[in-house]
């Protein structure tokens, strides 16, 4: 059960990004994460005006589709800081907003409270989707034995199907999620897979089981792309449009909501906080809290040399870590041994299975064309 060392290498001067990221790049010392930001940073100080403008634009035009319905947006609930701070900011604002919660069986208690909490204090209506855990065991045990990556992709991949199938549902076309550039940033290369490439899921899955998706929440790329063009469908990082600093979002949330915070980021599910602080770095070698953490450090919300301890420490309490790593195996319904041979195995790509990749390209080119046809004629 010993973790394996995280590949650390080189790492930047001003975050704690390091090369367990192949893609990363350095100038003078500063890695690409750190540039990237300090761009964010400066655009948003350069415009508050603009960004003030757009959220209160967003909010008027929200409000006027939804006059005549129940409700004026989706937003998806996990029971996290981020999902929850944004329902909690919109209701500040006057949405009327649905909250969605995919629930895939991985909840802790903590979880549950705190989305009761939320819902009730916020008055808020909740649609909550429950998959069938016997499928849902088969795909995430398929993407465990494929030694994929991604282990996430197929509860990321069902939340952004059942929120969207959700706004079809109640013919709302606008979708806000807890998506934020202030604590949030693109993974590196290899950490992770597109959500909604739906045949490389499918790949995946069908590689070793034969369990039925029948009742899977599933969205394809093209389909993605058919609900926004055709249903005029949007998917808004809504936190994304207002200052946003993690630390006083929870303490409003603790104040106003009587939310808990849980230890580590998406600590509200037992899978993810397992997968992110025990499969990740010891079959992948990196672990995840460091892009967190150089985000927050680049965004000015966390100093290095506190991001630095962080980092000494475990990923999540041992003792925590245990009980999880038992709890998984058996609700998996898997030996010791079956566990140990995943884990020794070597990674692989996504790519080693079928994909849509092709296809997101020819629409990234076809896309291009379009634009450059309709500057012509503007």
């Amino acid at each position: 059960m010993t973790m394996l060392a995280e590949r650390r290498g080189r790492i930047c001067t001003r975050c704690v990004m390091d090369e367990s990221a192949s893609d990363l790049a350095f100038v003078d010392g500063v890695c690409r994460y750190c540039r990237e930001a300090e761009y964010f940073r400066a655009q948003k100080d350069q415009a508050p005006d603009a960004l003030r403008l757009q959220a209160d634009t967003l909010v008027t035009r929200l409000k006027r589709e939804g006059r005549f319905r129940r409700y004026d947006c989706v937003m998806g609930v996990s029971g996290g800081a981020d999902s929850s701070y944004a329902l909690l900011l919109a209701r500040r604002l006057g949405l009327r907003p649905l909250a969605v919660h995919v629930d895939n069986g991985w909840n802790s208690e903590l979880a549950v409270m705190n989305i009761e909490r939320l819902i009730r204090t916020l008055d808020v209506d909740l649609v909550t989707i429950v998959i069938d855990w016997s499928q849902f065991r088969e795909l995430q045990l398929a993407f465990l034995r494929a030694g994929v990556v991604d282990l996430e992709m197929p509860s990321d991949h069902a939340i952004i199907a059942g929120v969207y199938r959700t706004a079809q549902r109640f013919l709302l076309r606008s979708i806000l999620s807890g998506d934020n550039s202030a604590t949030e940033v693109g993974l590196p290369a290899g950490w992770n897979h597109r959500k909604t490439d739906l045949r490389n899921l499918r790949a995946i899955h069908d590689a070793s089981s034969r369990e039925s998706l029948s009742t899977f929440p599933t969205i394809s790329t093209l389909g993605l792309v058919l609900r926004q063009r055709l249903l005029g469908q949007r998917w808004t990082p809504f936190l994304s449009l207002f200052p946003y600093v993690k630390s006083e979002a929870i303490e409003i949330l603790k104040r106003e909501i009587g939310w808990r915070p849980y230890p580590g980021k998406h600590g509200e599910s037992i899978i993810t906080r397992f997968y992110q602080g025990y499969i990740l770095p010891r079959k992948f070698g990196f672990d995840k809290r460091r892009i967190h953490l150089s985000r927050l450090v680049a965004m000015g919300q966390m100093s290095r040399d506190a991001a630095l301890a962080e980092l000494e420490k475990p990923p999540y309490d041992p003792e925590v870590m245990a009980i999880d790593r038992e709890f998984v195996i058996k609700k998996f319904g898997i030996t010791e041994a079956e566990f140990e041979r995943i884990m020794a195995s070597p990674p692989v790509p996504h790519l080693d299975f079928p994909s849509d990749e092709q296809l997101l390209q020819k629409l990234f080119a076809l896309n291009r064309v379009v634009q450059r046809v309709m500057e012509r004629f503007a």
